[in-house]
């Protein structure tokens, strides 16, 4: 008998640049997989090639697509391939038509692929859910002006595609709508009334972090002793990096003289990366402050790297969700992030984290200090946070999805 078969269905899916789309794909899909169930990623080649390969034990098919628009540079398309853009894959939709066994089709993106998913699944039969990763409905608009700024000056002329697919009932005409946090799900509801939208957190390996080895990564990077400060994050400006750098070299300066700052992530802005890292050396803070550019995520050191921080700063001055909070509280770290996003909904302020307005250096300082000099709220904060991530687990989260696969 044939195993049941879900498709997911991400923009692009590579461990070159993983984030926390990819995280909940790979670790969902891996949950599908052990309770019986078929699964097949199919993206397309984005940062990539076309073709097959297998990836952590799921099998994952890439096809060649295009962005149908005119008059888009090297530079303009290097930006949306990172962060967005309307890409078309005509071979996708092909292989969605022709999967076997199909139950469910779960996309992870809008736009053209996301509308293939859509006419893929009605005309199969079958349901399908988009999940909201990046923010859609809540995405603060300077955030969403930098996403669109590569377009200016171009001629879009996909926009018969878009007609013929009808992009505009992707969400209108899902089986639900999966959003991160209270707030977007809230707008999304106004938007699309008529549609099933709830929210389902994203989830984390607990386990995997509980037991890092943070002595391990003192020892390999030559850390000491001293407090350590980590963040882990992609490098580009939402991220807010810089920020968090100029409270730390402020900390510096004061009785926290020992200090060291660590900071992790795939690099998508270049130019955003050199500035913190001429930074660090012209403060002369360069052997304070790691940095560890582009770790893969299934990296031994990206665990042992929590175990080993006394505190989390996620400085993001946006942040749909942040799985890496989640890893964090797994390694019994303290966390300090902005109030913003889903955080919002399952942080407690002085509870499980401390929260702080993360687009003022002197803030940051601040609530840093408060937890480096009260070691009784640093430790509330951490066993709270295991707590709320302990009960985060991706098999609880996948049991909650398998809901939304199933016809209403």
């Amino acid at each position: 008998m044939e195993k049941p078969t879900i498709l997911q269905i991400p923009r692009r899916f590579t461990k070159q640049e993983w984030g926390g789309t990819e995280s909940v794909i790979l670790h969902t899909s891996q949950e599908l997989a052990r309770r019986g169930y078929e699964v097949r990623i199919l993206t397309s080649d984005l940062l990539s090639a076309p073709g097959e390969e297998v990836v952590d034990g799921l099998k994952v098919c890439r096809f060649h697509g295009f962005y149908p628009r005119r008059g888009l540079s090297a530079e303009a398309k290097k930006q949306l391939n990172i962060r967005g853009g309307n890409y078309f894959c005509p071979g996708l939709f092909r292989a969605l038509l022709t999967a076997k066994n199909l139950k469910a089709v779960h996309l992870h993106t809008g736009g053209l692929i996301g509308a293939m998913g859509r006419l893929a699944a009605k005309l199969r039969g079958v349901p399908y859910v988009i999940s909201i990763h990046g923010g859609q409905a809540d995405l603060p608009k300077e955030q969403m002006d930098q996403l669109l700024a590569p377009l200016q000056g171009t001629f879009n002329w996909g926009k018969i595609l878009e007609i013929l697919l009808r992009t505009n009932r992707v969400h209108a005409d899902a089986d639900a709508i999966i959003s991160l946090g209270e707030s977007e799900r809230r707008k999304l509801k106004e938007q699309y009334p008529h549609t099933r939208v709830e929210v389902l957190p994203n989830g984390v390996d607990y386990r995997r972090f509980a037991s890092a080895d943070g002595a391990a990564f003192r020892k390999k990077y030559r850390l000491g002793n001293g407090p350590l400060i980590l963040c882990v994050g992609s490098f580009h400006r939402q991220k807010n990096q810089m920020t968090l750098f100029e409270a730390f070299a402020g900390l510096r300066k004061t009785s926290m003289s020992d200090v060291k700052l660590i900071l992790i992530g795939v690099v998508y802005d270049e130019a955003y990366f050199r500035e913190i890292s001429a930074r660090a050396a012209d403060s002369g803070l360069a052997d304070s402050t790691l940095l560890l550019p582009n770790l893969p995520y299934d990296s031994p050191d990206l665990a042992n790297a929590y175990a080993a921080a006394d505190l989390f700063v996620l400085p993001s001055l946006y942040e749909p969700f942040g799985i890496v909070v989640l890893e964090a509280w797994s390694a019994k770290c303290p966390v300090i992030c902005a109030r913003t996003g889903g955080l919002a909904d399952f942080g407690h302020d002085g509870d499980n984290l401390r929260f702080t307005d993360t687009s003022d250096a002197g803030a940051l300082a601040e609530a840093i200090a408060e937890l480096h000099f009260t070691p009784s709220l640093s430790a509330r904060l951490a066993a709270n946070g295991q707590k709320t991530a302990e009960a985060c687990s991706w098999e609880a989260i996948t049991e909650k999805l398998l809901n939304f696969y199933r016809k209403p």
